[in-house]
């Protein structure tokens, strides 16, 4: 049996829903692995801590009670008897429960006691005549259910199908992991914890396996190119540190020695310059691209937004005219004779600096002569994006920065073929954001906080995870809660929009007006994750923040607390048991590192920053983070296997040296 549509269970329908998700022959049912696993254990009450999941036997004691928040949004509340301890429990959006709920009737809740054992906040109720204990398969694909998706897999390996095997069998034997046919059954029908164990590491173990082979191949390839070193003026360079109105820190110092020593190499600069919300990587940037200049060499600062490259224009003309850079901003809303006299410019060599989008890397741009490439929120660009910017010149040194900062072990797994400089220290008289997580119910309370701040000249952000409201939708609106904002202080504090899909000229307008203190509060969606530095804005409220990566949480906050005013973060849910343990950590701590290092343990690199188009591997099951001893050893097999000409690891070899014609780390 080879096609879907014999298996049964799948007709046409569920076949092209299937389909839609990349699931299309019988191998792709058998690879499509659980997302995760449910284990349904009944608690005893006794033995149930504060804060952490359980799942009780529980009988209805009385009626339940539904109340409405907002749109969209509704909880359900019941109380309940275990061994003659009475408790109220709640539950989201699940009003349809309630006919259910009668006095009398048994149920099973799952959730956790938050604050105290008299309410319960669950997170799944069902009849106990309908539970199933014991371990379950949860695969999480759209539109289909676990139940039915269980049944077709159920179907597909019954069938007598073996599959070929794609490691050596020493390294079967080295690492004590299944087979390939033993891991299909396993993995689908786990009997216990151990052998969703042993299948989990084999699957994340060659899928490391064959990213450290893309490395290793990548790593000789660009060990091969070879450039001019940069004959700069030093006595220049000094000259302008000295003259700075402040002291770099010592990792400013450190990363712009590294930068240099790169610039003198015959060596091709490949380096990642990481630093933290605030921690003054532009000034680096600035000081490289002086040096550069001072060897006759251009030098082109790609931003990915429009806003972000208009302030670093700013700050580069701040800091630069006086030493006679010729510096020229090109984006896309500029008139179309600006952009042709801009271009002859850089082609005359009369311009040593040009700042832009991705207009940068449009076919009719040209350089004289391209050196030094500077590609700020590198992640942001697609690895074809950075890779035309650089062959706009001959071999020119590459400098990447990203405020998404990587943990060092993290950062050199994934950009093994990089140099990497870290910034961690900020500038002195930076004060940490006081940062807490509140639920919608609270929103008038938080609004008080918000006017004491108001009422002291200063500004605030409200950040919404979408523009436009809708009838099905969870998330808040900047459209609904410009709505609601309105109403309860738009008479008195003067309220702004912003969003992607407005023009490139009101967005202008509308930040200017902020920048200028003519506006109190801006709610925007994250178009100001970046580039927007307000010094008077000193409080950040975002809705709906179990929508957002804890790196990008980070990211909003760092857009106040940048001046010595003290700046407040609040981080609005509708549902704490949902939210609380994992934006735990941003009111525990303001270090980027820490709470990227958290997030990327929780999520893993493809989901933190963002499509595969970044560059970064996209994982099913792996975690960079979290699998590091096993990623040491995958990359210690790649030397083994490439050096090896049995069958199987000169297939495996061959495989990541074609994937290299199309995947580049940069």
């Amino acid at each position: 049996m080879s096609q879907l549509i014999e298996v049964k269970g799948i007709g046409p329908k569920i076949s092209a829903k299937l389909k839609n998700q990349g699931i299309e022959t019988i191998n792709d049912l058998l690879f499509s692995f659980p997302a995760k696993y449910e284990t349904h254990k009944i608690h005893s009450f006794d033995s149930v801590e504060l804060n952490t999941e359980c799942t009780l036997e529980v009988t209805v004691k009385a009626r339940s009670k539904i109340y409405f928040i907002r749109k969209n949004l509704d909880k359900l509340s019941v109380q309940v008897e275990t061994n003659r301890i009475v408790f109220q429990v709640s539950i989201f959006n699940r009003r349809f429960l309630a006919k259910a709920l009668q006095p009398g009737v048994e149920i099973i809740i799952t959730g956790k006691f938050l604050k105290n054992y008299s309410s319960f906040t669950a997170s799944n109720i069902v009849l106990k005549k309908n539970y199933q204990p014991g371990i379950l398969p949860i695969y999480g694909l759209n539109d289909i259910k676990d139940a039915n998706f269980r049944k077709i897999i159920r179907e597909v390996m019954s069938f007598d199908t073996k599959l070929a095997e794609t490691l050596p069998k020493r390294i079967l034997s080295k690492h004590q992991i299944p087979n390939i046919n033993d891991l299909i059954q396993i993995i689908h029908n786990p009997k216990s914890e151990h052998d969703i164990h042993i299948s989990k590491k084999r699957i994340i173990y060659e899928e490391l396996l064959h990213f450290a082979l893309k490395m290793e191949s990548l790593k000789k390839l660009n060990q091969s190119i070879v450039t001019k070193a940069k004959k700069y003026d030093i006595n220049l360079v000094r000259d302008f540190i000295s003259k700075l109105p402040f002291t770099l820190t010592k990792d400013q110092q450190q990363a712009t020695n590294e930068i240099f020593k790169d610039l003198k190499k015959p060596n091709q600069m490949n380096r990642l310059l990481q630093g933290d919300v605030g921690s003054g990587k532009t000034i680096v940037s600035i000081i490289a691209s002086l040096a550069v200049v001072s060897a006759n060499v251009q030098v082109a600062i790609m931003a990915p937004t429009l806003v972000l490259a208009k302030q670093h224009y700013e700050t580069f003309q701040k800091y630069l005219t006086s030493y006679g850079v010729k510096i020229r901003l090109l984006t896309s809303d500029l008139a179309v004779q600006t952009k042709r006299l801009i271009m002859d410019e850089m082609k005359r060599n009369e311009v040593h600096i040009i700042i832009g989008t991705q207009s940068l890397i449009q076919e009719s741009i040209d350089f004289h002569n391209l050196g030094f490439v500077v590609i700020d929120e590198q992640h942001r660009f697609g690895v074809n994006q950075r890779k035309e910017l650089r062959l706009k010149g001959s071999i020119p040194d590459v400098l990447l920065m990203s405020a998404t900062p990587i943990p060092r072990t993290l950062a050199i797994s994934i950009y093994k073929d990089l140099d990497i400089s870290f910034i961690k220290q900020k500038p002195e008289g930076r004060l940490d954001i006081e940062t807490d997580i509140i639920e919608y119910e609270e929103l008038d309370k938080l609004l008080v906080q918000v006017e004491k701040e108001l009422k002291k000249g200063h500004q605030a952000y409200f950040i919404c995870p979408k523009i436009l409201d809708s009838e099905t939708s969870l998330k808040i609106s900047v459209e609904e809660l410009n709505i609601v904002l309105q109403n309860k202080i738009g008479q008195k504090y003067r309220i702004d929009v912003l969003h992607g899909k407005m023009s490139d000229q009101d967005k202008t307008i509308v930040l200017d007006r902020f920048y200028r203190n003519s506006t109190d509060t801006l709610i925007s969606t994250t178009v100001v994750e970046v580039g927007v530095d307000v010094k008077n804005a000193t409080v950040m409220v975002i809705v709906n923040a179990n929508s957002f990566g804890l790196a990008q949480l980070h990211q909003l906050r760092g857009r106040i607390g940048r001046d010595e005013f003290q700046s407040y973060c609040y981080l609005v849910v509708d549902n704490l048991l949902e939210s609380s343990e994992r934006l735990q950590i941003l009111k525990e701590t303001n270090d980027g590192f820490l709470i990227s290092e958290y997030d990327l343990s929780l999520r893993g690199p493809g989901e933190v920053f963002g499509n595969t188009q970044s560059g970064i591997p996209s994982f099913k099951m792996a975690n960079l983070v979290n699998d590091q001893e096993i990623l040491e050893q995958a990359f210690v097999d790649a030397i083994d296997i490439i050096g090896s000409q049995d069958i199987l690891s000169r297939k495996l070899t061959n495989k990541a040296i074609k994937a290299n014609d199309s995947y580049n780390l940069d």
